[in-house]
């Protein structure tokens, strides 16, 4: 069944266009590089599809992705998130909302908590990774800031 554009409209907060700036850490928290570029964040005709655009350096590497956000599942409250980068790679997520207006972007082995800034042009994001046996570990500090 097609997503209603109605039932897309918690994704509003993030539509635009987005400075991108963060870190990426080891697995006891220290820094190992720094991320910074633009993600992007727009709605496909009709509004039932959200295309995210990545462009960022992750210290010396170039990361390019295409994501589309919709397919919502009315039962679990889900939205499927399918992202392609430039490498090839292929990967699936979800995304839930939270009550408090973050989303959740849970995917195999990691994890996002998206957190739109009420009343300001920013987000914030914390990317955790699974170490195994259920113990999450922090991954990625993330920082967005609209691009005007």
């Amino acid at each position: 069944m097609a997503t209603t554009a109605r039932a897309m409209e918690g994704f509003e907060t993030l539509i635009g266009r987005w400075k991108t700036s963060g870190v990426v850490l080891d697995e006891h928290g220290r820094h190992l590089m720094d991320i910074e570029g633009t993600d992007e964040y727009e709605w496909m005709t009709g509004g039932q599809w959200i295309l995210h655009r990545v462009d960022v350096m992750m210290g010396d590497e170039h990361t390019q992705a295409l994501e589309l956000i919709g397919d919502y599942d009315q039962d679990s409250g889900t939205y499927a998130m399918r992202a392609f980068d430039a490498s090839g790679a292929y990967s699936t997520m979800t995304a839930y909302s939270n009550d408090d207006g973050s989303w959740l972007f849970d995917g195999e082995g990691m994890r996002s908590t998206l957190r739109p800034s009420a009343g300001e042009p920013s987000m914030h994001a914390l990317w955790e990774r699974e170490t195994g046996a259920g113990i999450w570990i922090p991954w990625m500090r993330m920082n967005f800031s609209t691009i005007e």
